[in-house]
């Protein structure tokens, strides 16, 4: 079957031809859970507005226009939720509401379910929106504090406290509400009650670090506070942690799981255990890994953040590397990642058959464009130099089956099943680096589509 090259013109003429859809800007937030007796998540994410994936409930889009509540679409704190459990490794339940009112009940998160008079619910910056989670929009710095039986609460706690100090010398620690500072008094921290000014006096007779967290029934209890405590005359976070702590580099294998256009969205976590000091800082670095003798670039230096992203090329592939420290300085190993940037469909290497074939917009697609093809033997092919080919693309509700194959290896794939764009990943065989011909080919009328490809070097 002939094959058809798009040129760089065409690919540019055909999408400016397809309806531009909104788009919500990718934003950093911090993200806390509190479930009925401890913290289930705390950290920060990159989130934005997008189709949401809870295991109950079904996946609709979360934008902040849900319900008309806002002109333009954003970052919400249900998908401030749906990130932080992708990061944190927990999955969360739904009720949708339905047509007259999209928007979520959530019924669980991580173990812990809803009860027939404890709800769960969320507090930003401290306050409780009018609106659900799918149609309330967040800014950069927000917080998004989802926790168990929250309607029984009228905000929640926040704590200061010195992160150092020494055996039998008095501090003084402080409890107020997260929206607005005021003080609270009769919370508890370190057993002690805080006064009419939100302040507590704690003595250490013991040398350790020790977590606190200011608690009271009717408020969300607040986000931990690590003291060192040292002998006397001794420097901060030194005497009692001598272990390194421990990073998990949680970058994607590719870059399309997590973004629509050519950037690389990383995310990390560091762990210092219980008696460690905490987390002070990271460093993460990247380099191209399919170009040779790249040097290592910053994409952070001694931050406090666990996200970022950075633009990187079209088919190329990114090797970061994340490193942790602790406030007594000791230092984590390296931890490591690849990350695949997928050819999108409208590039000029991917070749399509000149029948069979059409450019759609998908606001959801990898670039915001898929190839859709309802003809038998619809064929696309490209050249390439590395080990691996990988097709992106999803599951149709009638979608169709295709043939992927390099040489004379080969495999046959159903895409009829419900999925998100970017979900369904169909790999060749590894092969022998060097240069190969990945082919596509519908075997069927039912539709199915090709988003991007990448390449592993």
């Amino acid at each position: 079957m002939p094959i058809r090259r798009l040129s760089a013109v065409t690919a540019t003429l055909v999408a400016l031809a397809l309806p531009v859809a909104a788009t919500a800007a990718p934003t950093a937030v911090d993200v806390r859970v509190e479930g009925r007796t401890a913290t289930i998540y705390s950290g920060s994410v990159i989130t934005d507005g997008k189709v949401v994936n809870p295991t109950t409930g079904g996946s609709h889009l979360c934008d902040g226009t849900n319900f008309g509540a806002n002109p333009t679409p954003g970052p919400t704190p249900t998908t401030a939720l749906d990130d932080a459990a992708i990061k944190g490794g927990f999955t969360w339940g739904a009720s949708w509401f339905g047509p007259s009112f999209p928007d979520y009940a959530i019924d669980r998160v991580a173990t812990e379910s809803a009860t027939e008079t404890e709800f769960w619910g969320v507090f930003v910056n401290g306050i409780a929106p009018d609106v659900g989670g799918c149609q309330t929009l967040l800014k950069a710095g927000d917080e998004a504090l989802w926790a168990f039986d929250a309607f029984s609460k009228t905000g929640a706690l926040a704590l200061s406290a010195p992160v150092a100090t020494h055996v039998d010398e008095p501090v003084v620690v402080r409890a107020t509400t997260v929206a607005g500072g005021v003080p609270v008094a009769g919370a508890s921290v370190g057993g002690q009650a805080t006064g009419a000014d939100g302040s507590a006096t704690l003595t250490f007779s013991e040398p350790g670090v020790y977590v606190l967290k200011a608690d009271k029934p009717d408020l969300v209890r607040s986000r931990e506070a690590r003291v060192c405590v040292d002998p006397p005359l001794v420097e901060a976070c030194t005497s009692t942690d001598r272990t390194a702590p421990t990073v998990v580099n949680n970058a994607p294998a590719l870059s399309s799981s997590t973004a629509r256009f050519d950037w690389v969205r990383l995310s990390w976590l560091g762990d210092d255990a219980a008696a460690g000091s905490g987390i002070r800082r990271y460093t993460v670095e990247q380099r191209r890994s399919d170009v040779p003798d790249q040097p290592w670039r910053p994409v952070v230096v001694d931050s406090t953040l666990t996200e970022a992203r950075f633009r990187g090329r079209e088919g190329a592939a990114y090797e970061t590397r994340v490193q942790a420290f602790d406030r007594a300085g000791n230092p984590s190993g390296w931890a490591t990642a690849t990350t695949l940037i997928p050819l999108d469909n409208l590039t000029a290497r991917v070749r399509f058959s000149k029948r069979g074939w059409k450019a759609l917009r998908r606001h959801g697609a990898f670039k915001r464009s898929v190839h859709r093809a309802v003809r038998r033997g619809a064929a696309a092919q490209l050249r390439f130099t590395g080990t691996q080919a990988t097709l992106v693309t999803r599951a149709l509700p009638r979608g169709g089956r295709v043939r992927i194959s390099v040489g004379d290896r080969s495999r046959v794939v159903s895409l009829k099943g419900r999925g998100r764009f970017r979900t369904k990943l169909v790999a060749t065989p590894e092969l022998e680096r060097g240069e190969h011909t990945v082919r596509i080919v519908s075997l069927g009328r039912a539709p199915v589509e090709v988003d991007a490809i990448a390449i592993r070097p």
